[in-house]
């Protein structure tokens, strides 16, 4: 479903928390602030659901993706300037933004809130994704460690990102018999599955998983070799293509990468990123007209 400024909205999605309208107008009041010239998008905007042992949801938060700048052409860095936008207005941004390849990327908090900053290497393409704490409608819990959109993996599929094992909610020799998780290696009441982490690394999570094409996962680097298409002017509208496509697990979620790099006569675009819901690696190109 997409709404009068083509906005992308998830359908079946719980409604819409105070907090959750106030990170989408921070983030977007940040974004125009550290790039006035060029207006941020709103690229896309979801829900994670939080679950126990049932199937049911309890508790869900609100996460955006905000994308700026990414011309047609390589364009300078703005990444100091968003971070001083958000320290600008009273978050607390991550000390040491890691660099890698030309890219870089941090986080921002704000009591629970949570942005996570990255710029790509050369197109200027600069994205925040930005989550809400979890609001439980009826239970008052606490806030998981992970959602599905926040892992540094792929969720646990046993304790949901919870970290502790959830058949006994933690307290192992609270009952008759001893729970299962009593031995494990990394501590009484912790996940057996995932060994108290909340999450599974996408090397072992792809066993259990379906799996893409061969050339699309295993093939070495970032951004490996795929089809370039056409059909965008800019980089920025490329990601608005891209993170509204699904995985072939049927997962949209993925903490894309990107590279603008001149080839011959063209200037490609490139994607890369690990499927939050299986694991396998994801990749597009696109070729961009010259300026």
């Amino acid at each position: 479903m997409t709404d009068t400024t083509g906005e992308h909205v998830d359908r079946g999605a719980p409604g819409v928390s105070p907090g959750a309208v106030w990170l989408r107008e921070e983030l977007l009041d940040i974004a125009s602030a550290a790039s006035p010239d060029r207006g941020p998008v709103v690229v896309r905007e979801w829900t994670d659901s939080v679950r126990l042992r049932d199937p049911a949801p309890v508790g869900f938060r609100s996460l955006f993706l905000i994308g700026m700048g990414g011309g047609a052409h390589p364009s300078p860095s703005k990444f100091g300037e968003v971070l001083a936008a958000f320290a600008g207005a009273g978050w607390t941004v991550r000390p040491h933004a890691s660099d890698r390849d030309g890219e870089s990327r941090t986080t921002a908090r704000h009591e629970d809130f949570e942005v996570r900053v990255y710029e790509g290497s050369g197109s200027g393409l600069l994205t925040l994704t930005g989550w809400t704490p979890v609001v439980y409608p009826e239970l008052p819990l606490s806030q998981p460690p992970f959602t599905l959109s926040t892992t540094p993996g792929v969720l646990c599929w046993d304790c949901h990102g919870w970290r502790i094992c959830l058949d006994c909610e933690g307290r192992p020799y609270l009952r008759y018999k001893r729970c299962r998780c009593a031995t494990n290696n990394a501590g009484a009441g912790m996940c057996v599955e995932c060994a108290g982490l909340g999450f599974r690394s996408s090397e072992a999570a792809t066993w259990r998983r379906p799996r893409q094409e061969p050339h699309d996962t295993d093939t070495e680097g970032a951004f490996p070799p795929v089809t370039v298409e056409t059909g965008h002017d800019s980089t920025l509208r490329a990601l608005t293509d891209v993170a509204q496509r699904a995985c072939t697990c049927g997962e949209f979620r993925c903490s894309w990468r990107n590279s603008l790099s001149r080839e011959g006569d063209r200037l490609l675009s490139r994607f890369g990123g690990t499927c939050q819901g299986c694991g396998v690696r994801r990749a597009y190109a696109f070729a961009l007209p010259l300026p």
